[in-house]
């Protein structure tokens, strides 16, 4: 069997996630892959990206670009400028990058430049909503890629509406492959994790927010805030509180909270305390896209804080529900936690998301498509 180079770009939270499983499926099983991980930096805080390569046991990039923050402009030049170098080095046959972020757009593009087949793992999303920089990433990186594997039919069936289902793959979502590797792992730490807050499960509400949409508007946030004291009326709410939006709380003076206040704003979570955390929740209020998907998959009612979600399949019976106005955060969050069959309901849904063998068929793919 020939051998093949292939650069893994990553960059942020989400795409190790998804990565994972796909690493340590080429390193244990496929040695015929030569493959190099390069982390571009943009997630530079160590509890938004080393904790995940301790937790998920994948090993450490073998170059990082640090491109840091900035404008998305400046990030992804950054990006592009410094990885430039390392591709032209390395000149492999493959470049893979998983997701949405600047990083997924900056590393294709490069590698495109360079004359390099792309594979975009979790290709086809689509949200509809062009003011989102993860919709310009996610379809940029689609019409630059020579390969695109596809987590859902949703996003085989948006492929193939835009010209590409030539080069589409239904894979399944290797976020599963992550999920049901390390769900052992969660239900032996949950007790532990629920402790330390004071929790009991499904009596508090788990609260994720940092897109621009949310928290760049102080006006919003703060409205946000006030919707989410009227939930602590009702329920705890532990919020671990992202950089971006750690930030702007502080400009509004809503990190000073009492003692025996019912919210916990608590540092950025490693992935499988945040399992532990999202596992036991009575609902999840989130602007994040893999958190509505990992809520559908441990059965845990969802509130997304957006007008549009890439993930439709979740909206599926009520087991997500898209809110704009922060002043309908109390009662869609309440109904979702205080109703017993909600989560019934969820439990009796079809999982769209696959089986938990995509990383296996990605590689199959990756094989057949470059003559291996």
């Amino acid at each position: 069997m020939s051998e093949i180079d292939a650069v893994l770009v990553i960059g942020a939270r989400p795409q190790l996630i998804k990565s994972a499983p796909l690493i340590k499926e080429i390193l244990s099983r496929h040695k015929w892959i030569r493959l190099r991980i390069v982390h571009s930096g943009q997630h530079y805080d160590p509890e938004m990206s080393k904790v995940f390569f301790r937790e998920l046991e994948i090993p450490s990039p073998s170059v990082n670009l640090h491109a840091g923050s900035g404008s998305h402009a400046m990030q992804t030049a950054t990006i592009m400028k410094r990885l430039e170098g390392p591709l032209l080095e390395a000149n492999p046959d493959l470049v893979l990058v998983p997701g949405d972020t600047n990083t997924t757009l900056a590393a294709s593009l490069t590698a495109t430049k360079l004359h390099i087949p792309v594979a975009h793992i979790e290709a086809g999303l689509r949200s509809g909503d062009m003011t989102m920089p993860e919709e310009i990433n996610r379809r940029l990186t689609d019409h630059c890629s020579t390969m695109l594997f596809a987590p859902t039919q949703t996003a085989m069936s948006n492929l193939r509406r835009e010209g590409l289902g030539k080069i589409a793959h239904l894979t399944g979502d290797t976020m599963v492959d992550a999920l049901e590797t390390v769900l052992p792992i969660v239900r032996v730490r949950e007790s532990a994790v629920l402790d330390r807050y004071g929790l009991q499960p499904q009596h508090y509400v788990l609260v994720t927010l940092h897109r621009p949409s949310n928290v760049d508007d102080l006006k919003k946030l703060r409205e946000i805030q006030l919707s989410l004291k009227k939930v602590a009326s009702r329920l705890r709410i532990v919020f671990p509180v992202h950089p971006r939006t750690r930030a702007r709380l502080v400009k509004l003076g809503h990190l000073k909270t009492p003692r025996n206040s019912r919210i916990t704003h608590a540092s950025p979570k490693g992935y499988i305390e945040t399992l532990c955390l999202l596992e036991n929740a009575g609902c999840l209020l989130t602007d994040s896209g893999g958190m509505q998907k990992e809520a559908f998959m441990l059965h845990v009612p969802c509130v997304t804080l957006r007008s549009t979600t890439e993930w439709p399949e979740t909206l599926a019976r009520g087991a997500n529900r898209l809110v704009t106005d922060p002043k309908r955060i109390p009662r869609a969050v309440l109904d979702a936690a205080l109703d017993e069959t909600v989560r019934k309901r969820i439990k009796r849904l079809r999982n769209p998301f696959g089986d938990g063998h995509a990383s296996v068929r990605i590689v199959k793919i990756i094989k057949s498509n470059l003559g291996c």
